[in-house]
């Protein structure tokens, strides 16, 4: 006997079928639910996540400048332009020929960081570094074996500040790796994140790019959520604190007061001055002191010195309709 093959479609009519009983014969299986899948989307940061990670590295940026300043002997500053999402090759494509790529190696987990910078502001730096006026030269060109040795402290420089500013969100060890022009130090296809940087070097202007494979800053992103999010629960918690305490020190209406009684209209109408008129309640019986309108003790009448005051007797249990008056 050979046996039937069924599709998907057709195993979840009969499963329809099974379950809800015969279908009418000529009843048109429903088409499944199909949905597009964007595969360009896929393992994207969102706008809120592009935002948080451009906060971090805006003050990473400030420290940069200054760092900069003590190195080479001038004003620099360093600030974030932007952030986006792209492939490596892609990247790539939208650099200069005059431009130069360091790396910085991740020690845990194993990883790249790359740091793209133009020439053009790369040789000026290293005629500071060697005393000089840090001029912009005339033609551009690529680092010697030894240029690459004396610009080497910057790059270290770049990695140790990115390791404290990534600090309190992820544990990491930066540690130099590469100068040079290859543009190939990852592969064509890999998802990156890359945040552009402006560098201002006395009166001359480059643009800075981090690197970061996306596995690194969706990691970056994670933890940077957990802590914000663990901050925003803190601040709730001290809220509730302090508007515990301002409660503490308000003022709320209190009552003590007898129970219903019932009259008869002869009585009231016979009532004269300074006769007592007795009620049902006995004197050693509880009466109401209610807070704010809330049915919440029952207590007795007492003296304390020249003023009144109540003996608590029981606590009542808050109905609902009083917790729904209470909000």
């Amino acid at each position: 006997m050979e046996h039937e093959s069924f599709t998907k479609t057709e195993i979840d009519y009969l499963l329809k079928r099974a379950r809800y009983g015969q279908l009418s014969v000529g009843e048109p299986v429903p088409p499944p639910n199909v949905e597009p899948f964007d595969f360009h989307g896929a393992n994207r940061l969102s706008s809120g996540q592009i935002t948080k990670l451009l906060e971090l590295h805006t003050s990473f940026a400030n420290q940069i400048g200054r760092s900069l300043s003590t190195i080479l002997g001038t004003e620099c500053t360093a600030s974030p332009e932007s952030l986006e999402q792209l492939t490596y090759g892609d990247l790539v494509k939208q650099f200069p020929e005059s431009t130069f790529f360091g790396t910085l190696d991740r020690q845990v987990p194993e990883g790249r960081v790359l740091i793209q910078a133009d020439l053009a502001l790369v040789l000026p730096m290293i005629d500071l570094l060697l005393g000089g006026q840090g001029t912009s030269g005339e033609t551009i060109r690529h680092l010697t074996e030894i240029e690459r040795e004396i610009f080497r402290p910057v790059i270290d420089m770049f990695g140790v500040e990115l390791s404290v500013a990534w600090a309190p969100f992820l544990e990491t060890v930066l540690q130099f790796g590469h100068i040079g022009a290859v543009a190939n130090l990852l592969p064509a296809t890999e998802k990156i994140v890359f945040v552009k940087f402006k560098i201002q070097v006395g009166e001359l202007t480059g643009m800075w790019t981090l690197i970061l494979p996306m596995l690194l800053s969706n990691a970056l992103t994670r933890k940077l959520e957990q802590q914000l999010s663990r901050a925003e629960g803190e601040k709730s918690e001290e809220n509730q604190h302090r508007l515990r305490e301002k409660l503490m020190d308000s003022c709320l209406t209190l009552e003590l007061y007898l129970p219903p009684s019932g009259i008869s209209v002869r009585k009231l109408a016979h009532l004269k001055t300074g006769q007592v008129l007795v009620l049902k309640p006995r004197a050693t019986d509880p009466i109401h002191l209610d807070i704010e309108g809330l049915h919440l003790f029952q207590a007795s009448p007492v003296c304390c010195g020249a003023l009144r005051g109540a003996q608590i007797r029981r606590m009542l249990p808050v109905m609902k309709t009083d917790e729904k008056e209470a909000r």
